[in-house]
């Protein structure tokens, strides 16, 4: 697998541009920390990197890196335009969910356009104390646009994460938006995820037949039962590598939106905080291998915790249901969390 070249020290809070294996990337570091973001396909996170242990906490698909920017020339199905670029990493998913969908007239694919089409990125401060990029992406189907403001200050292994969305519309429209890091590498190794949910909830099965977990289940977090012995599964745990354990599941009733990453025997971990009020879930895929054929072929370990508006259903589903968010003609949606959207931070115990 292609490596991204490594960090360089840094003096300070920086970013700076990168060519890379085709891709046009801007790095955004300070002492302590380093993000490689992809502004041309939907400012994905390449990298979130901890330079003390040099650990990148973001997985990697050995299918699709380097990381590819447009579907391949062949016939597609399903979900297929999504997964011959989902490269692992974080993205965005806005406006309608996981599921393809049919937007008030536009065809959308898996997990929306905003994670999929060109971002513009300026640097708005580069000092000694802190460097700030602003990030905006703009639907071409949809009149969606989002703008994503990042903080490092110096010495902290700290991003403070700023969004908004705007509606450019004069229409009342629904959106369904979820944040999405797959964490992967050395740091899921024996680790476990921890949060402030209270709840559990399993998804419902279009094949039960193909669910490790008992479908439409609901209880207490951590534990739900298998389909097939009815024994209780910790869906804390992060699967083995290599294992054939995988689950899909929802985490709600949060008093804090709050979770982690957690790895006892590194004595380090990365944690999200969010608002809990306009995130009331967080959807967490975790797999030993993944799917033994298409799309993953047994190559994925990894863990997510994706902080969401709404949980895992059809977005038509989901707006007969009202679980979105709906959002006035040109008004913008914030998320306060210390005027933040998300606290991402690494830290040792």
């Amino acid at each position: 697998m292609t490596p991204l070249p490594p960090p360089s020290p840094s003096a300070g809070p920086r970013a700076q541009w990168l060519d890379w294996s085709g891709l046009r990337l801007l790095i955004v570091e300070n002492e302590r920390i380093r993000l490689v973001l992809w502004p041309d396909h939907g400012a994905d996170l390449l990298e979130f990197r901890e330079l003390a242990s040099g650990l990148d906490v973001l997985w990697k698909n050995p299918q699709v890196w380097p990381p590819r920017a447009h579907a391949l020339d062949q016939p597609h199905a399903g979900r297929s335009e999504f997964y011959d670029t989902f490269h692992g990493g974080w993205f965005v998913s806005l406006p309608n969910g996981f599921f393809p969908a049919d937007y008030f007239g536009a065809p959308l694919g898996c997990h929306g356009e905003l994670q999929s089409v060109p971002w513009t990125a300026e640097i708005t401060e580069q000092s000694a104390a802190a460097v700030r990029v602003v990030l905006t992406g703009r639907g071409v189907r949809t009149p969606w646009q989002l703008t994503r403001e990042l903080v490092l200050h110096a010495n902290e292994p700290v991003v403070r994460w700023r969004e908004h969305l705007l509606n450019r519309s004069p229409n009342r429209l629904p959106v369904a938006w979820l944040h999405h890091p797959a964490f992967g590498g050395p740091l899921i190794e024996g680790a476990e995820l921890v949060t402030s949910a209270r709840t559990l909830i399993t998804p419902p099965a279009d094949r039960p037949e193909l669910a490790q977990l008992q479908p439409s289940y609901r209880g207490a977090w951590p534990l739900a039962p298998e389909q097939a012995t009815g024994v209780l599964r910790d869906c804390s745990r992060v699967p083995p590598a290599g294992s054939s354990l995988e689950h899909v599941v929802h985490l709600t009733d949060f008093p804090v939106g709050w979770g982690a990453v957690w790895n006892q025997a590194r004595g380090l971990g990365f944690g999200l905080r969010w608002d809990e009020s306009f995130f009331p879930y967080a959807w967490s895929w975790a797999a030993g291998r993944g799917h033994d054929t298409y799309p993953i072929w047994g190559t994925c370990h990894t863990i997510t915790l994706q902080p969401s508006t709404s949980p895992l259903l059809p977005f038509d589903r989901l707006v007969a249901t009202n679980q979105v968010r709906w959002v006035e003609g040109g008004v913008s949606a914030r998320n306060p969390i210390g005027r933040g959207l998300h606290l991402t931070a690494l830290g040792r115990s």
